[in-house]
């Protein structure tokens, strides 16, 4: 398992009450389900809600980053030892 930082911004910091906190995971589908462990189910729900469909897929208005790369398939991305993941609310408006 890989040490990672996880970041959060804007909504996501003020949701869950904190900017970044350090786990080990695999992959990125890991992650969020460790993410979701510790902070609830509604963790899962609001990013399904808000940008990532249950197959694993990030929608086109959301963006979550892992060194600065936009990822597009959360279940087939490795982690290393030192990654960040970058979580960023969906960015809505008229």
């Amino acid at each position: 398992m890989a040490s990672v930082i996880v970041r959060f911004y804007s909504l996501w910091r003020h949701h869950l009450g904190t900017d970044s906190l350090a786990l080990q995971a695999d992959n990125i589908d890991e992650a969020l389900s460790q993410l979701e462990g510790r902070f609830g189910c509604q963790l899962r729900e609001k990013l399904e809600t808000d940008g990532i469909r249950l197959d694993g897929k990030i929608r086109d208005y959301s963006l979550i980053l892992l060194n600065g790369t936009n990822m597009r398939n959360l279940k087939s991305t490795d982690l290393k030892e030192g990654d960040v993941l970058h979580v960023f609310p969906p960015a809505m408006g008229g």
